[in-house]
């Protein structure tokens, strides 16, 4: 399937009016009742969805034939080819077993998502792969939309076909089939076999990661925030709709990955996106009284979080530490000021959110604020050298260890990746044997909840068993955790434990760049600059959210180090 995939790329790149000799069979045991082997072809430019040309026939280069024809048939005189996938037809069934035809008011329809392509009658006449279902949304709430269905039709040459048209926009009911396909893609990198449409990783070199961080520099990172510095904070790609809703500690955080992003591949415009993310960031923030003293602090909604300073002082530290520019030292020390001012006799932040307005501290506790204050405090210190930043954090994670986490087992301490950066910061300046420690007994916890058997889900090893499917960002979390796990672990002597967590890491790695949109996974939608680069949400939820990158990019970004450490 290679040298014919690479026939007809080099077909539609160059514009040529036919694919010339197809030397190889495609192997399929699929024929439709007419003996035909039924094949699509997709050529995608940069730009804008993808045209798709159907071709059957019993002989398999014929019909690839007729499906290159086709898109030839449909390609606008602007449109410069960059991409080419080959789906061929492996199984056809009704969507209905109980019915033959389906009724659009009444009937659902189940349907896998990602593995079900539909066609409107057995022939294939009007035939949408499983990829462009989710991308045209065709299936909603498990109700066929045919206006949905006809938004795709340009794409297929269908417009013409008055009979096919007719059918879909004026009958209350159609003869649908579910079918699935085997789908091989190819563009300049060169060819790659699809599962479910994207590509699975069955190892991992660091090129891999420095490939899926540059596509998301040049592309998400670059586009996601707009010119007042505010981030597309959720976004649905079928629909090219905004979701709504804001984060302002989502923010901070996908800013330092946008920073971590920038000091491994250096690029003025990442920069200066970074730094209108940071104007806005700190126009969220406000003065503030506590103990006599007066205070910046990050406000959204009237509401003061421990988190939100923390993450705030995290991002403007990884700014400082890459730009060597200190215009923001005063403030991030302002913002420690109120984190230190917090703690009480036992060490602990006394509470983790207040409103703004009233000064009440409310009983909500964060088990995450506190790991991004220790970082943030460490980080800190590692600027300007004041020890009363180590201090705080000292007094935190002592807190943490010997007073919340105490009765702590495998099964119930919580996969804090958070705290995990935060001791490995702080063991760095004050080495002492109770945050190593602490550190491995996540990290083991967390190890031992990893997926490494197929099970009959291929898509899941390297996942962690923490929740009923496993979903993109839960795991990065846990390699970002893992990955300065391994930096205590690699540093420090301790080689057994490095080797186990760089396993775990590098299955974990492998199954997150499942959901990195790529230019396979993006061939069917409209907004792929956008797309392109940023991480999904699951294996079959398409929702992009910043936090959903931004945890991504920090762990291939970690693994990347790992990697490039370890080959030196």
């Amino acid at each position: 399937m290679n040298h014919t995939l690479q026939q007809i790329y080099y077909a539609a790149i160059n514009k040529n009016k036919s694919l010339g000799e197809i030397t190889d069979e495609i192997d399929t045991s699929f024929r439709t009742e007419d003996g035909e082997i039924v094949v699509f072809i997709s050529v995608a430019n940069a730009y804008s969805r993808a045209l798709v040309g159907m071709g059957k026939n019993s002989d398999s280069k014929v019909a690839l034939e007729y499906a290159y024809k086709q898109y030839k048939s449909n390609k606008p005189a602007n449109f410069k080819p960059i991409s080419v996938k080959i789906d061929v037809v492996t199984d056809m069934r009704p969507a209905k077993s109980s019915q033959k035809k389906v009724n659009l008011e009444k009937d659902t329809v189940l349907y896998k998502r990602g593995e079900d392509g539909i066609s409107i009658g057995p022939n294939f006449d009007a035939a949408f792969l499983p990829e462009e279902v989710e991308a045209y949304r065709m299936i909603v709430d498990q109700k066929i939309k045919p206006e949905n269905i006809f938004n795709a039709y340009e794409k297929h040459s269908l417009l013409s076909k008055n009979s096919l048209v007719k059918r879909l926009l004026t009958s209350q009911s159609l003869e649908l089939y579910k079918f699935q396909t085997q789908s091989y893609y190819i563009d300049e990198e060169g060819f790659t076999p699809l599962y479910r449409g994207h590509r699975m990783y069955s190892d991992l070199s660091k090129q891999d990661l420095r490939n899926a961080v540059a596509l998301t520099k040049n592309n998400y990172f670059k586009n996601v925030v707009n010119t007042k510095g505010k981030f597309i904070y959720s976004y649905l790609p079928q629909e090219n709709r905004n979701r709504g809703g804001y984060n302002i500690l989502r923010h901070a955080g996908t800013t330092y990955s946008m920073l971590e992003t920038y000091e491994l591949m250096p690029d003025e415009h990442l920069l200066n996106a970074s730094k209108r993310a940071i104007n806005y960031l700190l126009k969220k923030a406000k003065e503030l009284e506590i103990n006599g003293q007066k205070v910046q602090v990050i406000i959204e909604k009237d509401q003061a979080k421990l988190g939100g300073n923390a993450l705030a002082v995290v991002a403007l530290a990884k700014y400082t530490q890459v730009t060597k520019d200190k215009q923001y030292l005063p403030i991030m020390q302002s913002m420690a000021t109120w984190m230190r001012e917090l703690q009480d006799d036992n060490g602990r932040f006394a509470f983790h959110k207040q409103k703004y307005s009233t000064g009440e501290a409310t009983d909500f506790v964060s088990h995450y604020y506190p790991g991004e204050a220790i970082l943030a405090l460490v980080r800190l210190y590692q600027i300007d050298g004041n020890e009363q930043w180590l201090d705080v954090a000292e007094n935190e994670a002592n807190f943490l260890i010997t007073i919340r986490d105490k009765e702590a087992t495998s099964e119930t301490i919580a996969h804090d990746h958070w705290l995990l950066y935060g001791l490995n910061e702080l063991y760095r300046e004050r080495p002492k044997d109770i945050y190593i420690n602490h550190a491995f007994f996540i990290s083991r916890a967390i190890m031992q909840t990893q997926i490494l058997e197929d099970n009959g889900e291929p898509e899941w090893k390297g996942a962690f068993d923490t929740h009923r499917k496993p979903l993109s960002t839960p795991v990065a979390c846990r390699s970002e955790g893992l990955s300065a796990a391994y930096k205590l672990a690699v540093d420090h002597g301790y080689d057994e434990e490095a080797k186990q967590i760089k396993q775990a890491l590098h299955e974990s790695i492998k199954f997150q760049l499942q959901m990195q949109l790529r230019p396979e996974t993006t061939m069917y939608l409209e907004n792929k600059k956008l797309c392109l680069g940023a991480v999904h949400h699951g294996l079959t939820n398409y929702e992009l959210r910043n936090d959903y990158t931004q945890h991504n990019i920090s762990s291939f970004i970690a693994y990347h180090n790992i990697l490039s450490q370890d080959s030196k």
